[in-house]
């Protein structure tokens, strides 16, 4: 059990080594057999280079990573999330997709421009990544990513898709 439970920065590489970890000794073991590494998450996000570099890993895993929100999975937490291979809630928490903060660009106007254009890649390579790990249409995922979307453990399961259970029960967090 690993606990994202802060904001998503440097110091979550060190879940990429894990996950990478758990893997190498879960090697030769059937993927069905293997025990799932459990992702409990409440976090207000963070960096969109922490947050691709771990989407990758959780989804190369083998050995299956079970996510689940506990509270709230906020922009970077809540694609993380998303990139889980199986996907929980308990029933108050909540999520919020958003295209984040381009706060640090600086410098000349070249590359400013060229920030920019990294940063319109990025957020359309996540508006890709929303669309095939949920349900949302994409004129929904246009006409609210924009701003600051949250959505609510009940929606993200029974509208959006990106929940396949609301958790009722303590036992299935053990």
């Amino acid at each position: 059990t690993l606990w994202l439970d802060s904001e998503v920065d440097d110091f979550y590489l060190e879940y990429g080594r894990y996950i990478i970890e758990f893997n190498r000794e879960d090697k030769g073991i059937p993927v069905e057999e293997r025990q799932p590494i459990k992702l409990m998450i409440m976090s207000p996000g963070g960096l969109l280079y922490i947050n691709n570099a771990l989407i990758d890993l959780i989804k190369l895993s083998k050995t299956p990573v079970y996510g689940y929100n506990i509270g709230t999975a906020e922009s970077a937490a809540c694609f993380i999330f998303m990139a889980c291979h199986k996907r929980f809630a308990l029933p108050k928490s909540r999520f919020l997709l958003h295209k984040g903060s381009t706060s640090n660009m600086s410098g000349t106007y070249d590359q400013v421009a060229a920030d920019m254009e990294e940063y319109e890649r990025l957020i359309n390579d996540l508006a890709a990544f929303i669309l095939d790990h949920s349900s949302i249409s994409s004129q929904e995922l246009i006409e609210n990513l924009g701003g600051e979307w949250y959505v609510t453990a009940k929606d993200a399961h029974e509208k959006y898709g990106f929940v396949e259970e609301i958790v009722d029960d303590i036992d299935a967090l053990l």
